[in-house]
């Protein structure tokens, strides 16, 4: 497994716009993908499960994935995530 965290700078944090492109990324990996915050981890391909998390402008979150692609996976998303979800 390898993991990374980073800042989401955002001005809204994972909103329904920014959970669906990070989902939509992460969904373009064979690893399995996981976003943690406060504790809670969920399935990072998937919006909806992203968006419970309440992930605020400003706030760190935890990147892990896990699989043949993992190291890629997380370099890829934590780019997105610190780009402002920008390719």
């Amino acid at each position: 497994m390898t993991k990374n965290t980073v800042t989401v700078i955002d001005k809204i944090g994972f909103h329904a716009r920014t959970a669906s492109l990070f989902a939509k990324k992460a969904s373009g990996f064979e690893s399995a993908v996981r976003v943690s915050f406060n504790d809670k981890t969920v399935n990072g391909k998937s919006t909806l499960a992203i968006m419970t998390l309440g992930v605020k402008s400003d706030t760190t979150v935890e990147i892990s994935a896990e699989g043949a692609d993992e190291e890629e996976a997380i370099a890829t998303l934590t780019d997105y995530v610190a780009n402002n979800f920008n390719s």
